[in-house]
């Protein structure tokens, strides 16, 4: 005996289909809502407050937090001064007391190298304890990074930073510069393979090496800014940025020129600084310039060692012709 068959109305699968998505959606959304308060309502470590920061801790890692939340407070009129805003509440510092609670407190967003993430909406920083291979500098260096990220998203408000801004500032606060990006650059000048700034918006699609030329890109653009117009018309830009939300209309209140103008302009800046750098990291003017200072040092030994041979042969001319009332022999000078 067959078993009975339903017939639906035309339509109900794909309706019925729809409601099970809209469902699944709803409660995955419901599930990541409670899991990024959990951190807030389950802490079970330490926590100690300054007057613009909290930070939660673990008390194995209490030295380090005190140290943190020190190092925030001396740093925090600083970074607050670059941008032009001050958190309206304390900024929530989490110190993850090992990796896997460090993947918790940042919902699984940050890759397994990461070692800081910032939440600006929750005014949140999330950094791995140092007792996992990261060291105090580079913790110091990391906590600017991610404040400034904080700043500067509640500074936009629903506003959105262009990638480039936001990496690159947090990048400039924090001193993120390191020689081999000079080397970076002239390299990517001689071959004329600078990624235009608008396409860094795609900078978690690059493979590393691209996505450090990207950050190197990001941190030049925030520096010509503060080079070529200055801290205040960059927190114009910002301010301008957050209430209209357009970023051409952003640099032509505060910088003058439109965002195309600006690309323009800043491929120029990084052209004539590294410039120098460019020429040398030509193989061939590498290895000339190198065979040009042998060549002079080769010239001026040469010319040394005949100066000190002329010295020699007066000296030697001097001995067997001159001589004092004693008969002692002098050498002429």
């Amino acid at each position: 005996m067959s078993s009975p068959r339903w017939n639906l109305l035309p339509g109900t699968e794909v309706r019925t289909e729809m409601v099970h998505r809209a469902m699944v959606i709803i409660l995955v959304s419901i599930f990541l809502i409670l899991i990024s308060a959990l951190p807030a309502m389950v802490w079970e470590g330490l926590a100690e407050s300054s007057e613009h920061f909290a930070i939660f801790y673990r008390q194995e890692d209490a030295p380090i937090a005190l140290n943190l939340l020190a190092f925030a407070e001396q740093e925090y009129q600083r970074v607050t001064g670059i941008i032009g805003h001050h958190p309206a509440s304390p900024v929530q510092i989490y110190l993850a007391n090992d990796p896997q609670e460090f993947r918790l407190l940042t919902l699984g967003r940050i890759p397994e190298w990461g070692i800081g993430a910032a939440v600006p909406h929750r005014g949140r920083i999330v950094l791995i304890s140092p007792r996992h291979s990261v060291d105090r500098a580079d913790l110091h260096q990391v906590l600017v990074h991610e404040l400034c990220h904080v700043v500067l998203g509640q500074a936009l408000g629903d506003a959105r930073a262009p990638r480039w801004l936001d990496e690159g500032l947090a990048m400039y606060v924090s001193h993120e510069w390191k020689l081999d990006q000079s080397i970076l650059v002239a390299r990517v000048l001689l071959f004329d393979s600078l990624i235009p700034l608008d396409e860094i918006e795609a900078l978690n699609s690059f493979d590393a090496s691209k996505a450090h030329l990207a950050y190197t890109e990001s941190f030049l653009a925030v520096a010509f800014i503060l080079d070529r117009y200055g801290v205040d018309s960059l927190i114009k830009m910002i301010r301008e940025l957050a209430h209209h939300g357009e970023l051409d209309l952003a640099m032509r209140t505060s910088l003058g020129i439109t965002e195309r103008e600006f690309h323009l302009a800043w491929r120029d800046y990084v052209t004539r600084r590294f410039h120098w750098a460019s020429a040398l990291s030509n193989p061939f003017v590498l290895w000339m310039f190198i065979f040009s200072l042998f060549v002079l040092a080769f010239v001026l030994k040469r010319r040394h060692t005949r100066k000190v041979l002329d010295s020699w042969r007066l000296e030697e001319s001097s001995w067997g012709t001159s001589s004092d009332e004693s008969g002692e022999r002098w050498s002429s000078p």
